[in-house]
């Protein structure tokens, strides 16, 4: 159920991303928090994940209302995933179904 929560808020924080205007610096860093305190979680659950995280800070990082401070945790966080992930994945079998 975790799972599918965590899934589905990831979701809604992609499709809102493109509706961010100029003067979204609070929600940007809104949501930085929560991917900051959801890594560890989101990691836990898999690499399924991975992509939408990446997404996610990907567009946050090219909005223009995203402030030079956000734009570097926003860095570190893309950096952390990173890691995590590959972490995760370190030993599992690329072609294992």
């Amino acid at each position: 159920m975790i799972a599918e929560d965590i899934a589905a808020v990831l979701a809604l924080i992609e499709q809102i991303l493109p509706l961010l205007r100029s003067n979204s610096s609070g929600t940007i860093q809104s949501i930085i928090d929560i991917l900051v305190q959801w890594l560890p979680r989101i990691v836990s659950l898999g690499t399924v994940l991975a992509q939408t995280v990446k997404n996610i800070i990907a567009s946050l990082s090219a909005n223009p209302a995203t402030t030079a401070d956000q734009l570097s945790a926003l860095q570190q966080l893309d950096a952390q995933v990173d890691v995590a992930f590959e972490t995760a994945t370190q030993g599992l079998d690329p072609d294992a179904v």
